[in-house]
């Protein structure tokens, strides 16, 4: 749906500062924007918001290059199509909010047990069920970024932020396919998302002032970003 006047402004500014916060992280973007989307123009997630996601990560992903993990990339990336495959199979059988509350308990869960546990090592096994649990989750429940967050959340904010953004690259263009393929995806929803486009460049661009300060905090932001994204999930289906 094509927006215009206040509505436009408060969308726009709620993604310019989501956007920020995914230059910081790799993601989160969404999950900032997300309370105002649902409460101005709900029927922009997520068609519109992934036609944003392509350029502000392809941004995100330039302005962080040289920090890539391609060995990990490669492992996580391996480990999406079994991701994928297990969403289409799970929406078969189970209703998308009930795999919601239960996909958002396990997040919750997972920040809990990440607060005491010893580091997860970024391993080829560890990283391709990642990658299968990230895809999993983007495409059943639309909360892909918290598990590369966890996978992450002990890394350099560098490594972060490039190899994440990498990952990333993927997510909205098989998310738009599926929705152009099952037909949810329309020229209108192509429209206000180029139209929104240039607000999450600017937010992406003007991460890079406040990069050092979050890259002093940054397991606590993760950790806070994956609990508001698994808590904003849980709410959409309660309320």
């Amino acid at each position: 749906m094509l927006i215009a006047g206040w509505a436009f402004v408060a969308v726009a500014a709620a993604v310019c500062l989501g956007a920020v916060l995914q230059g910081v992280l790799g993601f989160g973007m969404v999950i900032v924007a997300f309370p105002v989307l649902v409460t101005v123009e709900p029927e922009l997630l997520p068609q519109s918001m992934l036609v944003v996601s392509v350029f502000t990560t392809m941004l995100i992903a330039w302005q962080s290059r040289g920090e890539t993990n391609w060995f990990e990339v490669g492992w996580f990336t391996a480990g999406r199509p079994l991701g994928l495959v297990g969403a289409v199979a799970i929406l078969a059988v189970l209703d998308r909010s009930t795999l919601t509350l239960a996909g958002g308990t396990v997040v919750l869960a997972a920040i809990g047990l990440s607060v005491w546990a010893p580091e997860v090592r970024r391993t080829p096994k560890a990283l391709f069920w990642g990658g299968s649990v990230s895809s999993l989750f983007g495409t059943a429940i639309a909360i892909g970024g918290p598990p590369m967050g966890l996978l992450y959340q002990r890394s350099d904010g560098a490594t972060l932020r490039s190899t994440v953004s990498v990952l990333s690259l993927t997510s909205a263009p098989i998310g738009i396919a599926i929705l152009l393929i099952t037909g949810n995806f329309e020229v209108v929803d192509l429209r206000t998302g180029l139209a929104l486009a240039p607000f999450g460049l600017i937010g992406a661009a003007c991460s890079r002032f406040v990069i050092p300060y979050f890259d002093l905090r940054l397991r606590p932001i993760i950790l806070g970003v994956c609990a508001v994204a698994a808590l904003g999930a849980m709410a959409r289906v309660v309320l």
